[in-house]
């Protein structure tokens, strides 16, 4: 009888006192916080990578559009400057960039030509892949007569730094639309 009540006695004491109280609170919200952390580190990322692409599909079909005509070797040069603008993140590894002109055949937007670099993710462009196909353009933009039209198109691979499971890995995408303000763009030279 004597070891039940000291035991009863030893559980009474335990639950009245208030000693360790902050220890025990902090040991339990300590992991929250250092996932709501590494979890804001990671949408801060996600939200500088979206301005970042941003930039890239408006920079460089900007500078498409400035144009007289082009080659594939100056595509090429353009495309290496992806990794500048995206810097500090690895497009040449998680992203890639596709250029498409559009031009009005037989009364249907179609895809002139497209070019793609950048980068070594693999993706293909979902305005329409290879010459000729048919393109469904976005909202209210359209192509008439003999006008042009350049799409930018980007993709990137997201990998969050944590996975604490707040952020997805993400597929992004970003686009913009220029007319090309000198030349027609219609060809893509091959030199």
């Amino acid at each position: 009888m004597r070891p039940l009540r000291s035991l009863l006695a030893t559980i009474r004491r335990l639950v009245g006192n208030r000693e360790g109280g902050v220890i025990t609170e902090f040991a339990v919200a300590c992991p929250v916080f250092v996932i709501l952390l590494l979890g804001g580190v990671d949408l801060s990322r996600l939200v500088i990578l979206h301005q970042k692409l941003d930039r890239v599909a408006a920079g460089l079909g900007d500078l498409v559009a400035q144009a007289d005509e082009l080659t594939q070797s100056q595509m090429n040069q353009l495309f290496q400057a992806t990794a500048h603008v995206a810097a500090p993140f690895d497009f040449q590894r998680d992203g890639t960039v596709v250029i498409t002109s559009i031009s009005v055949t037989g009364g249907v937007p179609r895809i002139n030509w497209q070019a793609k670099g950048g980068g070594g993710y693999v993706s293909s462009s979902k305005l329409g892949t290879g010459a000729g196909s048919t393109v469904d353009l976005p909202g209210n933009l359209t192509v008439t007569g003999t006008n042009t039209l350049i799409a930018a198109e980007v993709f990137f691979d997201f990998e969050p730094l944590f996975g604490v499971g707040l952020v997805p890995v993400s597929q992004l995408y970003h686009r913009s639309f220029f007319r090309p303000r000198v030349g027609s763009l219609k060809t893509l030279a091959g030199g």
